[in-house]
């Protein structure tokens, strides 16, 4: 392996230096979710929008948060379904793209105005998701429901019955061998200050619902489901969010649990092979750890820090610090031993020049580009090559079906030091801290904490919708 490419080191180390112009974080890769039958088209949720690629990491390309009808320190969950449309669950409502990604818009009716928590496509069907919404109704109750669409997020209806009034969503997700078998974990909120982990589920589509509790989970350590077994719906895993990050499995659907892995900062990964027979997961200091699913005894494959692992097809994904790592996104075809980098942070492309005006991303991305591409420090890049070549990977090596990396994807001399205009971190509440997807976490009343300065229209899915400029409305 090649040592790293100057340039690029010096860019992500003042990449890291500085916040994200947005809304104050700093760049960093959340969530990486791969198109069903399409392993070329990837999208990444990034603390400053959303990236995606549609050449197998060759170029990538942003969308703004404000395209998407969100800001602040939002990290909304995302989901691909078929024809490469994107849906993400937001303060506001729930977002749908188009197929090339270029308009983005609110489902309309009666999703309007809900704060969705989180999205799930079907692993059996990409014309099929599941979405959730909580909304806070004073208290500590809160309106929870589920819903569903089954025509690749063209229509949206609600599934069954709402949860109870008490119970407050996290995740959702259904199981591919029974779609009518949905869990949904989260809190039953017995006060202000008491919160308890729980897990609802149903085994007919969302018209009943029972709720357990999980042994462990309370105020700060909330619970994240993490995948269900592809062939056996009564086989969970869930990870608790903490200082000290934990997987627990349970094989009864729930109603008891085993803790088989304990981090020593938070479990920001998690990957479930395709067919159930291993499992990955991994954190910024522990490395990614693997297992067979037989014993889920782990031990260390890789040293890599990790902010989020999938695992589609034979490859595995990961998302790093550029600085730490030498990439944002990696690859791996033996199953987390080596990664490829395919995205580096300063070779990301802008807004897709392939959207004309009229398009949320074309009328909205490119002013806030102007300043991203100082942050990012993408110059770095702009005369190199794609965003793919480059070097680093960390935690045992680099290669592309056992190559060697071929080097450093910037061929530019080190960048100088730019002078970022600075936004602080405004507080949010509890929402913001449950709704950060470190893994993803939400609460409340929410919606109106957006920080977006333009809304992105109502879908009417002819995708030539007029960008409405109504402001923001104010925070709670």
């Amino acid at each position: 392996m090649k040592a790293l490419c100057p340039a690029l080191v010096a860019g992500a180390v003042l990449a890291a230096a500085s916040p994200a112009s947005a809304n104050g974080r700093f760049p960093s890769a959340e969530q990486l979710v791969v198109e069903p039958g399409n392993p070329s088209h990837l999208a990444v949720q990034v603390t400053y929008g959303f990236i995606q690629t549609r050449d197998a990491g060759a170029t990538w390309h942003w969308t703004c948060e404000d395209a998407a009808g969100y800001g602040g320190v939002l990290d909304p969950p995302i989901a691909l379904l078929d024809q490469g449309v994107l849906i993400a669950g937001v303060f506001d409502g729930l977002v749908v793209s188009s197929s090339d990604g270029c308009t983005l818009g609110f489902v309309p009716g009666e999703l309007e105005g809900r704060f969705f928590v989180d999205v799930s496509a079907s692993k059996v069907d990409a014309r099929r998701a599941i979405a959730v919404s909580s909304n806070g109704l004073g208290g500590n109750q809160f309106d929870t429901r589920l819903w569903g669409s089954d025509d690749t997020a063209a229509t949206w209806t609600q599934r069954g019955a709402s949860l109870p009034s008490d119970f407050l969503a996290l995740t959702a997700d259904a199981a591919p061998s029974n779609e009518q078998r949905i869990y949904l974990s989260g809190f039953v909120i017995q006060s202000s200050s008491n919160y308890v982990g729980s897990l609802a589920r149903t085994s007919d589509g969302g018209q009943t619902w029972e709720i357990v509790d999980i042994p462990g989970s309370s105020n700060a350590t909330g619970p994240y489901l993490a995948a269900i077994d592809p062939s056996d719906p009564d086989t969970i895993y869930l990870r608790l969010e903490g200082d000290l990050g934990e997987l627990l499995v349970s094989h009864d659907a729930g109603d008891t649990w085993q803790s088989v892995f304990t981090a020593t900062s938070q479990l920001l990964g998690f990957a479930l092979s395709p067919d159930g027979s291993e499992v990955r997961v991994g954190s910024e200091t522990d490395g990614i750890h693997g297992a067979s699913t037989s014993d889920l005894t782990f031990s260390q494959v890789s040293t890599l820090g990790v902010r989020c692992l999938t695992w589609s097809d034979d490859v595995l994904y990961a998302c790093a610090k550029e600085a730490d790592a030498g990439f944002t996104i990696g690859k791996s075809l033996d199953k987390g031993l080596t990664f490829l980098p395919i995205h580096h942070l300063q070779c990301l492309s802008g807004p897709d020049p392939s959207c004309v005006v009229g398009t949320s991303v074309a009328d909205v991305c490119p002013p806030s580009w102007t300043v991203q591409k100082q942050t990012l420090q993408t110059d770095l890049c702009e005369s190199g090559t794609s965003s793919s070549t480059g070097a680093g990977a960390g935690g045992g090596g680099t290669g592309d079906d056992g190559g060697e990396d071929e080097g450093c994807g910037c061929s530019v001399p080190p960048a100088k030091r730019r002078a970022v205009p600075g936004v602080a971190l405004g507080v949010l509440g509890l929402v913001v801290a449950l709704m950060r997807r470190r893994p993803r976490r939400a609460a409340g009343d929410h919606r109106e904490g957006s920080t977006r300065s333009l809304r992105p229209p109502r879908l009417d899915f002819s995708f030539t919708p007029t960008i409405s400029t109504r402001k923001p409305r104010p925070r709670p």
